[in-house]
């Protein structure tokens, strides 16, 4: 993603700016400062469908931490973001079927959101009842990567148990930043064990959660909802990297990679131009696949996957073919990769 061309973009909600101001003003922190340095007038406050850049609301975030006279401001900014927070896919959330088309919706549609992360839900081992769900950013965020992080984990988990009309128990947390001086209210907030400097941020949750009803289930309501999102996803596309477009694609069909014509028609371009965007980023769309495949094959490695099944997952015909791939990627074959992960 070229940060240029999304940091400039109107894509933060309203909602979000209200609730920053929120939780910057029970902490010290002049709200008339912020919507100055953001560039908020009252009307745009007003308007339910307003958006700010988000470099601005960077501004106003990094403002915020700096004059918080407490730490902590991601984690409460985060539960401040409730389902109504984040607009019509809130509601989609809140309609669908179960857990998992929840989360469906949030990896398919999130971008309206103006995230600077890539959300993408891993399956879980045969041998696992766990499912992970895993945050990478999508445009560098520097001092403000952990106030990220915590807002975004501690809204997605403060919904699904909204959700589910229950405490969530059996889940365990991760994230890529030091354990910070306000551990404490983490483990507040998931109650669960909480773990620091790790490779990835992400939320590992037992898998028969995602097969829960939801009580306020309405087809109808999520049909609509799916129609607003597409029109607003079309519209904010074009501010969007083809090749990120491209590689949020595939991640989220791991096992039924699409040819390049049937990903240039998922993203509504031609083959040839496809083919003639990713040359001009200097890569073209095998190399992003076999990037693809490889992430996702490091990642089932350190699970107890069998090999032909990891195979499967990643499109190849028979655990040969893989093992050939793995070792062009890496260098190495999948057993010996493997075999050096678990040792200690």
């Amino acid at each position: 993603m070229r940060l240029g061309m999304t940091a400039t973009t109107e894509l933060v909600p309203t909602s979000y700016v209200q609730a920053l101001l929120s939780v910057a003003q029970e902490r010290g922190v002049d709200s008339e400062l912020l919507c100055r340095l953001g560039k908020v007038s009252p009307a745009l406050l007003a308007n339910p469908d307003g958006r700010l850049s988000f470099i601005d609301f960077s501004y106003m975030v990094a403002e915020a931490i700096s004059r918080s006279d407490s730490p902590g401001l991601g984690l409460a900014f985060g539960q401040k973001l409730n389902v109504s927070s984040h607009g019509m896919l809130g509601y989609a959330v809140m309609a669908s079927s179960d857990l998992r088309q929840a989360l469906q919706f949030v990896l398919r549609y999130y971008k309206v959101l103006g995230l600077a992360y890539e959300l993408e839900l891993l399956p879980a081992a045969p041998d696992s009842d766990t499912v992970i769900l895993q945050a990478k950013q999508s445009i560098p965020l520097g001092p403000l990567a952990m106030f990220a992080v915590e807002a975004l984990f501690a809204s997605l988990f403060s919904i699904a148990e909204f959700l589910l009309g229950e405490k969530v128990t059996g889940h365990h947390m991760a994230f890529s930043h030091p354990r910070p001086s306000h551990h404490a209210q983490y483990q507040q907030i998931f109650a669960a064990e909480v773990s620091f400097d790790q490779p990835w941020d992400a939320l590992t949750i037992p898998a028969h959660y995602l097969a829960r009803p939801m009580a306020l289930a309405n087809p109808a309501t999520v049909q609509m909802c799916e129609r607003q999102c597409d029109a607003l996803l079309a519209k904010l596309d074009v501010h969007d990297g083809l090749l990120t477009r491209v590689r949020r694609l595939l991640l989220a069909r791991p096992g039924d990679f699409p040819s390049l014509e049937d990903a240039a028609s998922a993203l509504h371009t031609s083959g040839r131009t496809l083919r003639r965007h990713l040359s001009s980023e200097g890569t073209s769309y095998q190399q992003v696949l076999d990037d693809v495949r490889r992430s996702l094959a490091l990642q089932y490695l350190e699970t107890r996957l069998p090999l032909h099944e990891i195979a499967a997952l990643l499109g190849f015909s028979d655990a040969s073919n893989f093992r050939r791939a793995f070792k062009q990627w890496t260098g190495n074959n999948p057993s010996q990769y493997r075999a050096e992960q678990e040792s200690p």
